[in-house]
């Protein structure tokens, strides 16, 4: 009974990590000969391997000298701040002498006063805008690896943000990286 419980314990487990998405990382890579940059795919003791518009690069890992890590962002979508006249059909009604009010008496508001409230809604919305873009568009780096010289547990690391490492994981040295972590804990 032990056994098949344990047997269902591990494969729902592993089911559970297999269905977990993948989730493309941007990778900035600093050489000597340049600069690249493109969604990290896979990290092997040879090349760093980058898809830039469809294309893959392999770039040389003996000639990185830094990696920067990044989120891919959505596009900035503007924002209506001020809503002006949407729920004017339920908020006026026409009183005895024929004229539309608020629920305190207060007329509606002209031609004249509603264009020059959506003016100031249009103003104000763009300026807001204007600022919200630039802040959205800030990217900080998730993770920045120097290369001075090769490392392995650098070049692990890094395979951590590529594309073939978490469709591919290698569960076994992961299980042997966890003992010997959980080693040190034991007194």
């Amino acid at each position: 009974m032990k056994t098949i419980c344990i047997t269902l314990l591990f494969f729902l487990s592993f089911t559970l990590a297999n269905a977990q998405g993948i989730k493309p990382y941007i990778a900035i890579l600093k050489t000597q000969n340049g600069k690249y940059k493109g969604i990290l795919y896979k990290v092997d003791s040879v090349n760093a391997i980058l898809n830039h518009d469809s294309e893959f690069i392999k770039v040389p890992i003996n000639e990185i000298k830094t990696v920067q890590i990044r989120t891919i962002k959505k596009g900035y979508k503007g924002t209506s701040f001020i809503k002006i006249g949407e729920d004017r059909a339920e908020e006026y009604k026409m009183n005895t002498a024929g004229k539309m009010v608020d629920k305190w008496g207060k007329e509606e508001p002209g031609l004249k006063e509603d264009a020059a409230a959506t003016a100031y809604s249009v103003v104000f919305t763009t300026l807001a805008n204007a600022i919200a873009m630039p802040i959205h568009a800030i990217n900080p780096n998730l993770a920045r690896f120097n290369f001075n010289k090769i490392d392995e547990n650098k070049l692990n690391e890094l395979s951590y943000y590529s594309i073939y490492y978490q469709a591919n994981p290698n569960v076994l040295a992961e299980l042997h990286q966890l003992k010997s972590i959980s080693a040190t804990f034991k007194p």
